[in-house]
Formats: C-alpha cells, structure tokens, sequence
C-alpha cells in the first residue's frame, strides 16, 4: 500500500522524470527515464533484456505487493525468471549496469501454500539449480524466519533466487505485461524433475551414454577416480564435460533428480592450473560467478571458486546443489564423461 509519504515521493520522482505536453493525446505512462529508455520495440520506461521488455526500478523501495502495484501502473508485472537463459540475461544485466548491490523483487510467492511457489498468474516457479542459492549444507527456499513467502534476488546471496518476508522493501524489476511469454519446458510444473531431450540427438548416443540437454553423457556412478584418472576413463571419443551454458546445468541438474543418482559428485573438464585463470581441457573458458558457481557461508555469503592453490579442479557436488566447486585434484569422485566422437 502507498502511504501519503510514499505518494509524495513517487509523485515528485514522476514530475521530475516524465513529462507529457499540454494538449497531447497520449496517455500518461510512467517515464522512468534515468533507469531505462524505451528501445528495440519496448514502450516508454522499459529497456531489452534478452527478449523481454524489462524495467529496473531502483530509485525506490517497496513491500512485494507495493511493487506489484506500481508495475501495474506501467502496464506490467513483476518479472517471471522460468528458465536460466533468461536468469543469465537478467543478472548479466544487473552487474552490467551497476545495480549489483541492491535486491530486487521478482514474480514469486508461496503465501498461498506454504511450498508450493507460483507466480502471480499461477505458473510454478522452478526450484533448484541453477535458480535457487545453494549453501552446502542448504538450498533456498528455506523459510528460515518462519514468514518468508515471497521471492528475491539481491547482492547477499550473489542474484540467486530467496525467500523473504513480504513486507521488505526492496527495489523490482517490472515486465511489460502485454509481451507475450515464450514457452518454457518447466511452465507446467516445476516440481516435475524431467530432463529434457532434443529431437535431433534422442536415440543417437553410444552403449552406456544418455542424452542429456542436447549431450550424449556418461554418469560413470561405480568409480570414483582422481581428476587426472577421471579424464583417462572417459577414453578416446570423449572427456569430462565441459558446461558454458547454464541450460546444460540444468538439463544435467534435473537428470540427477530424475534417475536418483544426485547423492554422487561428479567432475567436470575445469581446472586453474594457472590459479583463478579457470578453463576446461577443450580450452574453453569456464564461466564464472551465477547462475554457475554454488555459494560458501563463512562468517559471510561468498560464491565459490574459494580453495585457492590447493583446490584446483572443477566438481558438481551433491553437497551443495551441484552447483559448480572447486576441490583439491586429488579428491575420488565420479566422472562425467561427454561423448565428441
């Protein structure tokens, strides 16, 4: 809700920014002209993210359902994140333009069902990785204060999706409401852990590899071998599995889920033999920091790669949501194998 202190701001902030000749016919529309300008076929105040006509409001701080309402009156909604491409858009965005260090209110709230969370049209919101902050010994949404039924990313958990209460206030991300969504794979449940397969390549693996996000994998779940043995097992047509896109993550993420293999640890092809320099063995670089890497509770939340010189190779372990780690080469884990033949 406005109160007259939040009306006179919100008034004030509009005169400055928006103007609208006398005698236009034009409706008048929010004009958040020094966040964002309307480009690339967004209308006045929105800015192109990926596909989607998006605006940051960061000059104000609202409860969940205030920025609800202040979208509303721009036309829009507070944004819906359902696949990581877009989650990779929107927080590439968010460092890109300097907003990291603020939170922001997204589309999300289980108020309704405690557990259950689902967007202000009732689409379900995804849970787990690459979406959610994962700890190693925990992931969001947790609930941790008892009342945390509405959904956030911010600065303190590195843009990865949290539960908070409600009446925070927070700045939001709106989305124009009349842009048609595309279909997500996990729009009609999110609770259903199925990884998808693409047409092209179902059916076409080697003996012992599945296709997984467009990959024919092996899960080598009987062996755990250094990282240099874990390499030589995956033999001549294939190496561990070097992931750039966070799509992959979580193709293999819910494959894990699916086939009840996500209590092992895998390795992955990364490693920084030239310390923080983090490339795979087809010299591809590793990408770095969210939607990628899992997070560390220290005194702190602080994202991972944190070993320094003596963890130097590259896992996705159960501990920890199978988001990316770094561990010490020496550890026994599972490979995870790519076939390139």
């Amino acid at each position: 809700m406005f109160t007259a202190s939040k009306t006179f701001r919100y008034l004030a902030s509009v005169l400055a920014l928006c103007f609208i000749p006398v005698g236009s016919s034009e409706e008048p529309f929010w004009g958040f002209a020094n966040l964002t300008s309307g480009n690339e076929g967004c209308p006045e105040g929105y800015t192109l993210v990926g596909s989607q006509c998006l605006m940051f409001i960061t000059f104000a701080q609202e409860s969940h359902s205030g920025a609800r309402q202040v979208c509303h009156s721009a036309s829009g909604e507070l944004l819906a994140i359902t696949t990581p491409s877009q989650f990779v858009e929107v927080v590439n965005h968010i460092y890109a333009y300097g907003y990291d260090g603020r939170h922001f209110w997204l589309d999300g709230s289980d108020a309704q069902a405690e557990g259950s969370w689902v967007t202000s049209s009732g689409d379900p919101v995804p849970r787990g990785t690459p979406f959610w902050a994962a700890f190693q010994d925990f992931q969001e949404p947790n609930n941790s204060e008892g009342n945390e039924h509405c959904l956030e990313i911010g600065a303190q958990e590195y843009y990865y999706m949290n539960d908070v209460p409600c009446s925070k206030e927070n700045n939001f991300i709106c989305q124009y409401k009349n842009q048609k969504q595309e279909d997500s794979p996990e729009t009609h449940s999110a609770e259903v852990l199925q990884a998808p397969e693409t047409e092209e390549s179902s059916g076409q693996c080697p003996t012992f590899y599945v296709e997984v996000g467009g990959l024919c994998l092996m899960f080598l779940t009987w062996e755990e071998l250094t990282w240099h043995e874990a390499q030589q097992s995956c033999g001549d047509f294939s190496d561990l599995l070097a992931i750039t896109d966070a799509e992959v993550l979580r193709a293999v993420y819910l494959y894990l889920h699916q086939e009840n293999i996500a209590a092992h640890s895998f390795w992955l092809g990364g490693s920084d033999s030239t310390e923080g320099h983090w490339v795979y063995t087809t010299g591809e670089s590793v990408p770095m920091g969210t939607p990628f890497w899992g997070l560390y509770r220290g005194g702190s939340s602080v994202q991972e790669p944190q070993g320094g010189n003596g963890e130097n190779c590259l896992m996705i372990s159960t501990r920890g949501s199978h988001y990316f780690r770094d561990v010490a080469c020496s550890s026994r884990l599972n490979p995870l194998c790519v076939y390139q033949g």
